[in-house]
């Protein structure tokens, strides 16, 4: 009997350091970016500040962790809704993360 098998291109351990580096930079982020109030925002010193350490926390994951160009693509897709989920909005999400392709992920 003929069996097929669909090819692991990936690999286990590959999926796991993108879930593990995914994890690091949602704890990173939120231990970081001041969480969106409703009665007094963040002014634009803070978040210039927070998403400087972000920046440099990523830059870190990203060495740590190896991430190709495919990885930094994984890592960035499945940290959006991670953030969406715990309470900032679509657009200051998109904002970040643009931010961190532009000045972590890319080089």
């Amino acid at each position: 009997m003929l069996s097929f098998q669909q090819p692991n291109f990936f690999g286990e351990t590959t999926l796991s350091r993108y879930s593990d580096a995914t994890q690091t930079l949602e704890s990173a982020f939120l231990a970081v970016v001041p969480k969106p109030k409703k009665n007094k925002p963040p002014s634009k010193a803070e978040w210039a500040q927070a998403l400087e350490q972000f920046n440099t926390q990523a830059r870190a994951v990203r060495t740590q962790y190896r991430l190709g160009l495919l990885g930094r693509a994984i890592v960035a897709y499945r940290l959006q809704p991670r953030l969406i989920a715990a309470g900032y909005s679509p657009d200051v999400v998109r904002q970040i993360l643009f931010s961190m392709v532009l000045h972590a992920f890319v080089g």
